[in-house]
């Protein structure tokens, strides 16, 4: 005789409705864990590209800045030069009165 919970008109029994749930829950099972290794794949595909489009636009920048320093430390340099040179021109177009820087020196010593 067969158990009481056996359909005896299809011929599967409760073990085969188990084992054929266990298997398609084995089956679900690996499809979702197939789908979380694609997407942690495209997520870290997407980090990657992400950190290449960050990496480059940020040299680029980095150089654009770079070299706008470089061009106004240039130019910074060439103004304290030419105002270096003016006024040294103007230092020599003073007259020198050596007997008074003399006499100056002197009192500034004897004082001291």
């Amino acid at each position: 005789m067969d158990s009481p919970g056996e359909d005896q008109g299809s011929g599967f029994g409760e073990q085969d409705v188990l084992r054929h749930l266990l298997d398609l829950e084995a089956d679900a099972s690996a499809l979702v864990e197939d789908a979380q290794r694609e997407a942690d794949h495209r997520l870290a595909e997407a980090e990657k590209q992400n950190r290449a489009r960050y990496d480059e636009r940020y040299g680029r920048e980095a150089a654009e800045i770079e070299a706008e320093y470089e061009r106004d430390l240039a130019a910074l340099k060439e103004q304290y030069k030419k105002e270096l040179d003016s006024y040294r021109e103007s230092l020599k177009a003073l007259p020198l009165d050596k007997s008074r820087f003399f006499e100056l020196a002197k009192s500034l010593l004897m004082k001291g």
